[in-house]
């Protein structure tokens, strides 16, 4: 149950947050991670730029032919255009016909070749069921599409290689290191909470027409809620977030299941919150020895005003 985990702490970088970046791009491969890896974070950059951003580097190629490699073909407009919205986030089929244009029989035709071809794969979505979140799988196609594929001849040429690092480097965070760092807070959740499957949710809230998204939720074998969290990467967690998970919460009827906020650093309201039921886990603990249930008690949250716990707009994590 703990097979993400193993594979960063495998690497051998002590840093934790650095662990996970090298392993969003390169997992566990000898062949891609190269002789030194950085045991800090700001290495990645120098580690990404000679091994898979500079001309004539050992991966940059293989990175930009990976999904054609997988697929046997170049990948069509369809296929391209799927891989291209689900790498920003995982997404529902309607979303896909929504931000592609596509027709919903070519959907249902480009989502099972991707699939097979190891691309993508369908995540569970607890509160409906029948409309899974389709989800980027394989590590190179997804570094390929969040930093390579928008600037990729410029890439080649060189020129402007640092520039276009500073350019993407936001991308790089949020579409390949975030989605990985997420995977091992859902596998960590799943031992904490004693679940069976973990995933993100989408709650409607009737009140303010919305759909309020949480990306981490815990099930057990019956298909009850096990657990809630949020999470942040490499920034520090702020009480509204906590607020916002407790508001989900109350959307959901309020269960008695205990409440994660994983994240590096967090502001001393969730630190010093004296829910019993609340717990604040950072990378460390992700990596470190499988944790212990938590206590499952929570108390109401603060609902009021909802314009202070989202920030007046609606926001999709995950």
């Amino acid at each position: 149950m703990n097979e993400l985990r193993e594979s960063i702490r495998s690497l051998g970088i002590a840093d934790p947050e650095t662990a996970v970046a090298v392993h969003a791009v390169a997992g566990a491969d000898p062949a891609l991670l190269g002789p030194e890896l950085p045991q800090g974070f700001d290495g990645v950059a120098d580690w990404l730029m000679t091994g898979y951003l500079t001309p004539g580097s050992p991966h940059l190629e293989r990175a930009a032919a990976r999904t054609a490699e997988l697929l046997g073909e170049e990948p069509d407009e369809a296929a391209d255009a799927v891989l291209a919205l689900v790498v920003v986030r995982p997404r529902t089929r309607y979303d896909l016909r929504a931000g592609t244009h596509l027709g919903e029989d070519d959907i249902d035709a480009v989502l099972p070749r991707l699939e097979a071809a190891g691309l993508v794969s369908p995540a569970a979505n607890p509160l409906d069921p029948d409309n899974p979140f389709w989800t980027f799988t394989d590590r190179l196609a997804r570094f390929h599409y969040a930093v390579l594929r928008p600037h990729l001849p410029r890439w080649r040429r060189g020129y402007i290689s640092e520039k276009l690092w500073r350019m993407n480097r936001a991308r790089f965070d949020r579409y390949v290191a975030r989605p990985e760092f997420l995977n091992l807070a859902r596998e960590w959740t799943a031992d904490a909470a004693g679940a069976s499957s973990t995933t993100r949710i989408t709650v409607p809230d009737p009140r303010y027409r919305q759909m309020r998204t949480l990306e981490l939720s815990a099930w057990d074998a019956k298909g009850e809620l096990a657990a809630l969290g949020t999470v942040r990467w490499r920034f520090k967690m702020v009480e509204r977030q906590l607020k916002r998970l407790r508001y989900v919460k109350r959307l959901l009827g309020d269960p008695d299941v205990p409440l994660y906020c994983v994240a590096s650093r967090f502001e001393p309201e969730i630190t010093g919150d004296p829910d019993p039921g609340l717990r604040a886990v950072t990378p460390s603990e992700l990596l470190a020895a499988v944790p212990d249930s938590a206590p499952k008690t929570a108390p109401d949250g603060d609902l009021d005003p909802i314009s202070r716990l989202v920030g007046a707009e609606t926001r999709r994590v995950g």
